[in-house]
């Protein structure tokens, strides 16, 4: 069975995808599709399939059987809606949402559908990895005791303005934990198991960033073990990812993709176990990582879409992800550790203390629409107002309340994709 796909977005990751699908025995690309269609022509041109002019056009096509969402991560849930509402199975590039309610939606869309969604974190698929997780399977650890990662990157300034979304809350939603921080988020939930509880702290200390550029938060997971998320664009040069597990028993430990330690009690190393060697990290290069994982990941949708089983990395499962960085989120913004079973984002994550992000009521969305429909009273009474709203001509003043005019932008753009997507 050959899977045609269709890339939407054709950005730096695009490169990778196209390099993986080539890779898999039964997996074609079929063409692809940007915002700007000289930029699908080029890549087309490139890595060969038709060149669509728009995502609508590459949706309603015939020749394309599953889609690989690569758009910025703010649009990451609506694009994923509309493949799966035209048909198509989705593979969809890190965050798979930037809330819980947007990874919601798209597990409705592709259950209504009756699509195969999955998510990209290509490090689960690494050989260290596999082999972590065989032995806390196995009980080779015991009990486990700690489960940490930390992901000490950097990110320069220019990395940062090189696309106005990046850094944002509405197009982001976060940073180093959201963003680059993701993957080493993913595998931990993955090896240690679900969150019980969490209490983080995430500031902005180097970047002119609206989003966090170091984070550090303590976990409780629900098997008693304890264990911590390190994340950072903000120390330089950038280090790699280290994921450590303990158990009663051992210590296994990888960075980036290599196993450094392997302490067992009672038990001899494997004579097929290197430890050490060299590495492709992405501690400060966003794409400094071989295209291996990404085509087991082409693989495993190709044969989840032929025998209809889920696929190895499900939206249930990625939205684990969503919901432990917005629970550190909450936790740095009200100082208070906050119980996973009582998570469901209850207000918007970001911004000041003030107003309607205090309003912890039975009834959130109920409170957010009274507080913007107050706003938009106030700012088209006010000198300055937005004139799509207000009539006035733009007089070239600053606006007397930045936070709310931002808010109700974010607003104005949520609205043409029909959701609230500043939630995030």
């Amino acid at each position: 069975m050959e899977i045609r796909f269709g890339i939407l977005g054709c950005g730096a990751i695009a490169a990778h995808h196209a390099q993986a699908i080539a890779m898999v025995p039964g997996a074609v690309l079929a063409g692809a599709a940007d915002a700007r269609p000289e930029s699908a022509r080029t890549f087309c041109e490139k890595y060969g399939g038709q060149a669509f002019e728009s995502m609508e056009a590459m949706l309603a096509s015939p020749a394309v059987d599953a889609v690989c969402v690569l758009t910025p991560s703010g649009l990451h849930a609506q694009h994923a809606i509309q493949a799966a509402d035209a048909g198509k199975h989705v593979l969809v590039e890190k965050p798979v949402a930037l809330n819980l309610l947007d990874a919601d939606r798209i597990i409705a869309a592709g259950e209504r559908n009756h699509v195969c969604i999955g998510v990209v974190s290509q490090y689960r698929f690494a050989d260290s990895i596999l082999r972590l997780k065989g032995a806390v399977d196995q009980g080779l650890l015991g009990r486990i005791v700690t489960a940490d990662v930390s992901m000490k990157y950097y990110r320069s300034p220019e990395y940062f303005a090189s696309s106005s979304w990046r850094g944002t809350w509405a197009m982001d939603g976060g940073g180093a934990l959201m963003n680059q921080g993701i993957h080493g988020v993913d595998t931990l939930l993955y090896i240690a198991g679900a969150a019980k509880s969490v209490y983080g702290l995430a500031r902005t200390l180097r970047h002119s960033i609206e989003v966090e550029d170091t984070a550090l938060a303590a976990i409780e997971f629900e098997s008693g073990a304890l264990g911590y998320v390190q994340g950072t664009t903000s120390v330089y040069p950038g280090f790699p990812r280290r994921l450590s597990v303990s158990g009663t028993k051992g210590t296994i430990t990888v960075c980036e993709q290599l196993i450094t330690e392997w302490e067992i009690e009672g038990r001899p190393r494997d004579a097929d176990l290197a430890l050490g060697g060299n590495q492709r990290t992405g501690a400060s290069d966003p794409l400094n990582f071989d295209t291996e994982g990404h085509a087991r990941h082409i693989q495993d949708m190709v044969e989840a879409i032929a025998t209809g089983r889920p696929p190895a990395v499900s939206v249930r499962e990625a939205r684990r992800c969503i919901q432990l960085i917005t629970a550190i989120y909450e936790s740095s913004r009200t100082g208070r550790r906050v119980d996973m079973k009582d998570w469901g984002e209850p207000a918007p994550l970001h911004g000041k203390k003030d107003g309607w992000q205090n309003d912890r009521s039975k009834k959130p969305f109920q409170a957010l629409w009274r507080h913007i429909r107050r706003k938009r009273r106030e700012l088209h009474h006010q000198p300055g107002g937005d004139p799509r709203f207000s009539g006035a001509q733009w007089s070239g003043e600053k606006h007397h309340d930045e936070h709310h005019h931002r808010l109700y932008l974010r607003f104005r753009w949520a609205s043409d994709v029909g959701w609230l997507r500043y939630l995030g």
